[in-house]
């Protein structure tokens, strides 16, 4: 039976303002997450979306919005060798990962209808990912880019890092009590010994999330305080690794702040700021993107990190999150407070033309020799030993490392 889905292509987020709403109703819908909502991707575009093209398909039911598949198109020379690919938009130069926005029982249809005009046009290889962890339809999506486009192109997909989530419970006890009795003692003992060391200085734990009001004074005591603990060991911090990232970020953290998603969270001992933790809401989830913490003596020697932890939880229990999204990479200390780990999944499908085989081939060739001699190497090994000014990643990096795998 044909499909009565219909597909339009946008190449602007000027033309898709009037689809705004919608968008994010069907991204909340579907469990998506806020990285492929409308403003997250336009923000996003504005900052990093130079000399790519735009292309965002917007599929309909009647009069019913069921998928957006936001995708660009980027050139990327690496040596002697260049690559048309097809990414997700948000797909680099930040940390996310991905949900399609798009409904289950329609992504069939949405992939067929995607085919149609991508097999016309000129690329090499399209990524899809990172994929996030709990994506409830990672399975059909793979099934249906199988099923569509395994006649003119080689689908393949890999697991090549983990995210951590915490599931909340009802209550602060009931988390608690769903951690081992180890895990449990750790928690109160810690949070007791930060708040002996303060017990000098006047006043009690508190924690309160940026207001309209002073946004832009917490987000740069956050980013201070954030970049001052990785400087001290020699590292540039989020903020300085990565382009552009301060002024990305701080204009996010208003626009988003608008839609009460922004969740910048400042914890004090009086007057004294112990530490900030930057995330967002959306539907049912926490993004916990990055956190500081005081350098201050009296805590020198006490775990802030678990105070946070406990604030952030007791603050999603008030607002009947069900996950926090701790975001990429294994740590030892989360899963010790009940993080459980969840692998990432990207999707390449790669074009049959034997010219777009072999410039993938040796593209992939290049970017693993890029990854190690330029990041692993140099970047994160003899750089920071070194007497010299640090700059920011490489952005020919960050373009290429997806293909690595």
């Amino acid at each position: 039976m044909k499909s009565d889905v219909k597909v339009n292509l946008y190449c602007s987020f000027e033309e898709l303002a009037v689809l705004q709403e919608q968008w994010d109703d069907l991204a909340a819908s579907v469990g998506s997450e806020i990285f492929l909502t409308y403003d997250w991707c336009r923000i996003w575009w504005k900052y990093y979306g130079r000399k790519r093209n735009l292309k965002v398909w917007v599929f309909h039911k009647g009069d019913e919005l069921v998928g957006i598949v936001p995708l660009f198109l980027d050139n990327i020379w690496l040596g002697p060798v260049s690559i048309r690919a097809l990414r997700i938009v948000g797909s680099d130069h930040t940390m996310a990962q991905f949900s399609l926005p798009v409904v289950a029982d329609h992504m069939t249809d949405v992939i067929e209808k995607l085919a149609d005009p991508l097999l016309k046009e000129k690329w090499d290889i399209m990524h899809i990912g990172p994929v996030a962890g709990l994506c409830g339809h990672y399975d059909k999506l793979k099934e249906s880019l199988n099923r569509v486009f395994s006649g003119a192109c080689r689908i393949s997909c890999g697991e090549n890092q983990v995210q951590t989530y915490f599931a909340v419970a009802d209550t602060w006890g009931a988390q608690l009590a769903g951690l081992s009795r180890n895990a449990r003692r750790n928690i109160k003992r810690k949070c007791k010994a930060l708040k002996d060391a303060l017990q000098d200085r006047h006043g009690t734990l508190t924690s309160e999330f940026a207001t309209i009001q002073n946004v832009d004074e917490v987000f740069r005591r956050f980013v201070d305080m954030h970049q001052k603990y990785w400087n001290s060991k020699g590292k540039l911090g989020h903020f300085g690794d990565w382009p552009d990232s301060f002024d990305f970020h701080k204009e996010m953290a208003r626009k988003q702040l608008k839609y009460d998603r922004l969740r910048l969270m400042h914890i004090k001992w009086g007057q004294c700021n112990l530490a900030y933790e930057y995330a967002y809401k959306f539907g049912d989830r926490y993004f916990a993107f990055l956190n500081s913490r005081t350098d201050m003596e009296e805590v020198a020697a006490v775990s802030v990190g678990t105070t946070i932890f406990a604030e952030r939880i007791k603050k999603a229990v008030s607002e009947n999150v069900r996950y926090v999204d701790a975001m990429r990479a294994k740590y030892e200390y989360k899963l010790r407070l009940g993080g459980k780990l969840f692998p990432m999944r990207d999707i390449y499908v790669l074009q049959k033309r034997m010219l777009s085989r072999a410039r993938v081939y040796v593209f992939r060739l290049f970017s693993k020799l890029l990854n190690f001699c330029y990041y692993k190497a140099w970047f994160m090994r003899i750089a920071p030993r070194l007497p010299l000014r640090r700059r920011p990643l490489w952005r020919i990096w960050i373009r290429s490392n997806a293909f690595c795998q």
